[in-house]
């Protein structure tokens, strides 16, 4: 007789509320290669719903800014003549230029999400080793390879919370004037945002965001590492906490 495979709603509703038994499903198939796969997936989907966030956040800034034009040379080549009496290519172009605040902070972003992406690798392995160092300080007997799982697991969660905190941000954003053409006073409306009630909507998803993360965890540590509910839910905590903090 054909084994039975569990349908996909079955297994994302016993991931939600029993991450326990879901792990417990997996046991015999754990393993670093399959959580580096999972991580580095994870990675991707967050480092583009966060993409298309701060898009739609840029979008909001009507306002513009004078730069340096970057298409012009620095000052020392342009002046008597340039250099040796040689005019130095793209001085006849203005110093500054007008931008769209909004360009300049999409053109900002596009710069940090590369580094955002590899952040959660890294954090990925900083929470893998933390998981795995705790469970064995507490007895547990499982293997580096299924706690590597079990944390690309527990990063799920941030799937939800990056999108989350997007559209909170966004919407927030639609709400506030953001027409500002002064960089202190952009300044000043955008740390609005970080206060009142967005401010609270912003820590709640981090928050609760984290808390799911530590429920993971601590399902996964008790399968694997056979450690008791107390120890799991102690090192689960410290591991999702942590971040909160540093954040």
């Amino acid at each position: 007789m054909a084994e039975h495979t569990p349908e996909m709603p079955s297994i994302i509703r016993t991931f939600l509320l029993r991450p326990g038994a879901f792990f417990e499903q997996r046991r015999d198939r754990l393993n670093g290669l399959r959580g580096g796969g999972l991580a580095l997936g994870i990675a991707v989907v967050v480092t583009i719903v966060l993409g298309v966030a701060l898009r739609l956040f840029a979008d909001q800034f009507t306002g513009t800014v004078e730069r340096d034009n970057p298409a012009r040379p620095p000052e020392q080549l342009c002046e008597d003549g340039g250099v040796g009496g040689i005019t130095v290519s793209g001085c006849d172009e203005p110093a500054t230029q007008t931008v769209e605040v909004g360009s300049f902070i999409w053109d900002y972003a596009t710069r940090a999400l590369p580094r955002l992406f590899f952040g959660l690798i890294i954090a990925w392995i900083g929470l893998m080793i933390g998981l795995y160092v705790g469970a064995k300080l507490a007895g547990g007997s499982g293997r580096f390879g299924e706690t590597a799982e079990i944390t690309a697991w527990g990063l799920l969660p941030s799937v939800v919370g990056v999108a989350a905190g997007g559209a909170a941000l966004v919407f927030f954003a639609a709400t506030t004037d953001l027409s500002a053409s002064s960089p202190e006073l952009l300044l000043e409306q955008v740390r609005r945002l970080q206060n009142g009630l967005s401010g609270l909507v912003f820590l709640a998803i981090q928050v609760g965001t984290a808390a799911w993360q530590a429920y993971v965890w601590a399902g996964g540590l008790r399968v694997v590492h056979e450690i008791s509910r107390y120890a799991a839910v102690a090192i689960a905590v410290i591991a999702a906490t942590l971040p909160v903090i540093a954040s």
